[in-house]
């Protein structure tokens, strides 16, 4: 939906331009917006936050966009209220998630792939048929024969 701003539009002075860089109106919040960006960039104000808020419809994600354009490679992350109060997710799982799109951290999952000829499977049940059953997977390769232990969901 912003996909068309550059920046927040001001001048040299901090001073909001009418219509420049995708930005139009809101000029105290822009010029607001122009002095924290200025004491970012001196790194007065390093690892925190900016809340703004206000009514919808009155420009916050957009002088958000402005924000992150002027900074450069700042990443920008939008997030909405009914992300946060979820039923799927819990509240701090949401932010961290967040965060770390706003940080771009990414995270790499490696899975080892095993291929081979199973040899036998053998899973052990206590005899009265109550209590955990254990497993073993015996799994042979061209180079190798290796016996695996099974987990439950395994089994």
């Amino acid at each position: 939906a912003h996909s068309h701003i550059r920046g927040l539009g001001l001048d040299d002075k901090l001073e909001a331009r009418p219509n420049s860089q995708g930005m139009v109106g809101q000029a105290r919040a822009r010029r607001a917006a122009g002095v924290i960006l200025k004491v970012i960039k001196q790194g007065k104000i390093s690892g925190r936050a900016v809340l703004m808020a206000g009514a919808p419809g009155t420009g916050k994600t957009a002088i958000a966009m402005g924000m992150s354009q002027e900074l450069g490679d700042a990443p920008f992350t939008a997030i909405a209220a009914s992300e946060i109060y979820s039923m799927e997710m819990s509240k701090t799982e949401a932010l961290t998630q967040a965060f770390r799109r706003s940080i771009a951290i990414r995270i790499k999952e490696e899975t080892e792939m095993i291929e081979g000829e199973v040899v036998e499977i053998q899973i052990d049940r206590s005899v009265t048929g109550v209590g955990p059953k254990t497993g073993k997977l015996t799994l042979k390769t061209t180079d190798m024969e290796t016996i695996y232990d099974l987990g439950q969901k395994m089994i």
